[in-house]
């Protein structure tokens, strides 16, 4: 077995961190809709959110889709491939930048 370098430990311990920041996002998106306040509930039924194209749903999913893949594939080779690892790091941070920009355009509505 060879030797850990300097590179394969920073890309597995980036990997492992963008993991976690991204759950750490998607729990605190889906917190306030969970937590069983009925203010969210009512202000949520009065606001309308319009997407005017539904093709804008296709790079989401596509994004959304290569996540899973990236990360099924470094879990199951257990953060050994650095390239993977940077493939993973990248489509978690643009993930995450898309779900924190959702976040903000769902609940505009709901915190007026």
């Amino acid at each position: 077995m060879q030797p850990e370098n300097r590179n394969q430990k920073i890309s597995r311990l980036a990997a492992k961190t963008a993991i976690k920041v991204f759950i750490i996002v998607l729990v605190f998106g889906v917190l306030p809709f969970i937590s069983g306040n009925q203010a969210w509930e009512t202000k949520m039924e009065q606001s309308h959110l319009v997407i005017p194209n539904k093709w804008s749903f296709v790079f989401p999913g596509l994004l959304f889709v290569g996540f899973l893949i990236l990360m099924i594939t470094c879990l199951k080779q257990k953060f050994k491939w650095p390239e993977y690892n940077w493939l993973f790091v990248l489509n978690t941070l643009i993930l995450v930048i898309y779900l924190v920009l959702l976040y903000m355009r769902l609940f505009k509505p709901l915190m007026a």
